[in-house]
């Protein structure tokens, strides 16, 4: 099985807290809505362990905890494969990669599969220019707003975004062009950037949208973010798990958002981080703690 922490990472946390001690299972928090919580009881420890990065395993700071790095370890050294599913690039998985992770990483929502430990990207899922077109111009007539695309590659090269396009978390550096540049390739992502929320957002850009893309969000600031139909981060993993040889039953998933619904609903116990979208708690088999107090690790002490 692939690693989730080299020793490099064990070094690095240990140098942020001293070691704690495991224990052998831990009660979800009385403050956590956990109505949902225990159904299937003490399960037997998945085979597969799938987390979301923003807003489950990273904490307020971005970075992974030393408990959450600890579970993780622990689950990996006793034979569990540890995947990493975001909706994140490969050029932004930073603090995963520098904790050490080496394992898969499903990224931007399933399009892209990366092998952190071999630096490759060895699978893809593009969104045709003609797809894209075709999306963008029929929500023209209903909202305004600009785009960018997430293409393939390893670095922030892959991202072209149009001129006055503003990203939510910061200004990546974007290369710059109109919107007929931006649209003249595959991509693996479309953002579409308005001044709105993104439930509504999403609501009117699926009511017009054709069969060909996938709509979904991971945040609340007016950001949509549109694959190629039928690729989530469920879908991936489904497959991803059949090369492997693993059943969805055997698999436990982390997540906070709408783009980790299907993922949540594939997995045989999904779990919504406490901070978790009303839509996420609604699907999740169980509610773990907020992300900022180490909700990832308070479910997986229980296995390992």
């Amino acid at each position: 099985m692939s690693p989730i922490l080299s020793d490099r990472a064990v070094l690095s946390f240990d140098a942020f807290t001293t070691a704690f001690a495991a224990t052998s299972s831990i009660a979800i928090d009385k403050d956590v809505d956990s109505s949902a919580s225990h159904r299937t009881g003490r399960a037997a420890a998945p085979r597969l362990i799938v987390t979301d990065l923003d807003g489950t395993l990273l904490d307020e700071h971005g970075q992974v905890s030393a408990r959450n790095a600890g579970a993780l370890r622990r689950a990996a050294a006793a034979g569990a494969r540890v995947v990493i599913a975001t909706g994140r690039p490969v050029w932004w998985l930073g603090p995963v990669l520098d904790a050490g992770f080496t394992g898969t990483a499903v990224c931007l929502n399933g399009a892209v599969v990366y092998d952190a430990g071999a630096d490759d990207i060895v699978a893809t899922s593009p969104l045709t220019p003609s797809a894209m077109r075709r999306f963008v111009s029929a929500l023209e007539d209903r909202v305004d707003f600009t785009v960018a695309v997430e293409r393939f590659g390893t670095d922030e090269s892959c991202c072209w975004a149009e001129y006055d396009y503003a990203h939510p978390w910061g200004e990546a550096r974007f290369a710059r062009g109109s919107r007929d540049q931006v649209l003249d390739q595959p991509a693996a992502k479309l953002l579409i950037r308005a001044g709105q929320g993104s439930a509504s957002l999403a609501t009117a850009a699926r009511a017009m949208a054709d069969d060909q893309v996938h709509v979904t969000y991971s945040t609340d600031d007016g950001l949509l973010e549109v694959a190629a139909a039928g690729v989530d981060k469920g879908a991936t993993l489904d497959r991803l798990a059949r090369e492997w040889g693993v059943t969805p039953a055997e698999a436990v998933a982390f997540g906070d958002m709408p783009n980790d619904l299907e993922m949540l609903t594939w997995a045989g116990r999904g779990v919504a981080m406490g901070n978790g979208h009303p839509d996420v708690v609604a699907v999740a088999d169980e509610v773990a703690p907020e992300h900022h107090r180490d909700g990832v690790a308070v479910v997986l002490e229980r296995w390992f």
